[in-house]
């Protein structure tokens, strides 16, 4: 195989946009469109980097670099943008009323072990599932039920019902999308 020449001559000048390392051929395709399309290619590529490499360089222990000016031909997405989701009942609510969102604090200080801990998950604070014991109170109706068992159905009724809101709002943006 010979050595190609890296001087590419066009007839007509191309669009040529190194922030993206784009390249645009506008010459037009005469005849057969296979024939000579790796040789334009090559003679595309080659024009590509000729290019680059008049920007300013800079070497980085082995290899050379250059920095890329920035883009002037506009890439259009591959997705179209997100759509706006419809805000939950919660949220139209609070937007009505004035509510907003308190930032809450990540760590928690535990008065048991006297040392500062997460507020929620693994090892967290002042968690109250754990208690080994629960003090009845002086109201109670029934002092023999088991309060234990009463606190976990609580805790079930409370993400069963979390969950059920949740699946009614996803319904609710289904219907309007």
């Amino acid at each position: 195989m010979a050595d190609k020449s890296i001087a590419v001559e066009k007839n007509i000048d191309p669009i040529i946009d190194l922030g993206n390392l784009l390249f645009i051929d506008r010459e037009p395709i005469l005849g057969d469109a296979s024939e000579g399309l790796e040789e334009r290619a090559r003679k595309n590529t080659q024009l590509l980097f000729n290019n680059i490499w008049q920007l300013e360089q800079k070497r980085v222990e082995e290899a050379i670099i250059v920095k890329l000016p920035t883009a002037t031909y506009r890439l259009p997405r591959e997705k179209r943008l997100p759509e706006k989701k419809e805000p939950t009942k919660w949220e139209k609510y609070a937007a009505e009323k004035g509510i907003t969102k308190r930032k809450k604090d990540k760590k928690v200080f535990d008065e048991a072990t006297k040392e500062w801990k997460p507020t929620y998950g693994y090892r967290r604070g002042n968690d109250n599932t754990k208690d080994w014991l629960i003090e009845i109170p002086d109201n109670a109706e029934d002092p023999n039920k088991d309060f234990f068992a009463e606190r976990r159905e609580k805790k079930k009724e409370r993400v069963a019902k979390n969950e059920m809101q949740r699946m009614k709002n996803l319904a609710r943006q289904m219907k309007t999308t």
